[in-house]
């Protein structure tokens, strides 16, 4: 049997999201919404903005860098996205930051992990957990059972997915290309 770690353990960082709606604006700072995570990805495309001021009011629990991952609570509950460097965000609703331990975890090999069967089974026992939505609770979050390699085989596997991820991503260009 293959040691797991809980995402208490694996992360320094497990923030959820203010319980509000964001001041909407027409520019200013990038407010990640649930449409903007799918399939390990943040469609950053059709962004929403707040000012500085709700901007400020959102991160104070913890700023969104870079190499974070963010996971959504509820509708739908269990998409994950990694913050590409560089970019400026905040989270809008019904969603968690994690912020992989550097020491013990690969953030890649994190958000691989976030999106396998094993995990994401375990994301679907908060099924009915909400009044209307399924809700995925910080304390069931917090325990969701990480498949756990030292850090080194955790970097050689994120790394052998990254590349797969690339080349996919490359063939769909191409693809986009010849239909065009």
């Amino acid at each position: 049997m293959i040691e797991c770690r809980t995402i208490k353990e694996l992360c320094s960082v497990v923030v959820d999201c203010p319980h509000s709606t964001p001041t909407w604006t027409a520019e200013g700072k990038i407010v990640v919404r649930n449409n903007n995570i799918k399939n390990g990805r943040i469609d950053f495309s059709s962004p929403s903005y707040t000012d500085d001021e709700h901007y400020q009011q959102r991160i104070k629990r913890a700023t969104p860098q870079g190499g974070d991952i963010i996971i959504t609570r509820e509708a739908p509950m269990g998409e994950v996205g990694m913050i590409p460097e560089g970019i400026v965000c905040c989270l809008g609703q019904r969603m968690v930051l994690l912020r992989a331990n550097p020491d013990i975890c690969d953030n890649y090999y994190l958000l691989y992990s976030l999106q396998s069967r094993y995990v994401q089974h375990q994301i679907s026992w908060s099924e009915g957990t909400g009044t209307t939505v399924s809700n995925l609770r910080i304390p069931h979050l917090e325990q969701l059972k990480i498949p756990y390699l030292p850090l080194s085989k955790q970097r050689q596997v994120s790394s052998v997915l990254r590349c797969l991820e690339e080349k996919i991503k490359h063939n769909r260009v191409i693809n986009d290309n010849l239909a065009a």
